[in-house]
């Protein structure tokens, strides 16, 4: 499978990003706000990164988004979707999504330039919860 296969398959099973679907707008906007195909639930992730049920979902988009386009470029689209979520969602902003998407553009920026099998290194080093990092696990 191509690098741009691969993309393209999670972000439609993990982000519910369709691109078949943009001729649709509207259908388009309510799948990218709604679940996906498959989910993963919260469990594993830093907490720091965790704001709903599904933070895969909002990874994965970023993921997507920071293959296709430049850092310089992407990082708009990241402020734009919260900033909309921020209005939607009634005035409750999420700075978990900010950090998971700025992280999900720097790993599809590495998935561009080196391909998919970067990815579960990158996950995790960065998204996982690491074992022994909780207040009792000192000792």
């Amino acid at each position: 499978m191509s690098t741009r296969s691969f993309v393209l398959q999670i972000a439609e099973r993990y982000s519910y990003i369709r691109l078949a679907d943009l001729y649709r707008p509207l259908r388009f906007l309510r799948q990218l706000s709604g679940q996906p195909p498959v989910c993963f639930g919260a469990s594993g992730f830093r907490r720091d990164l965790v704001d709903d049920q599904e933070p895969a979902r909002h990874y994965t988009a970023f993921v997507f988004v920071g293959y296709w386009l430049p850092t310089l470029l992407a990082t708009p689209i990241l402020w734009a979707w919260e900033i909309l979520g921020f209005v939607r969602y009634g005035w409750q902003w999420s700075q978990p999504d900010i950090r998971s998407g700025t992280i999900g553009i720097r790993h599809g920026r590495c998935v561009r330039k080196q391909g998919p099998g970067v990815l579960p290194t990158l996950i995790a080093r960065d998204l996982s919860e690491k074992v022994g990092s909780g207040p009792l696990d000192n000792g």
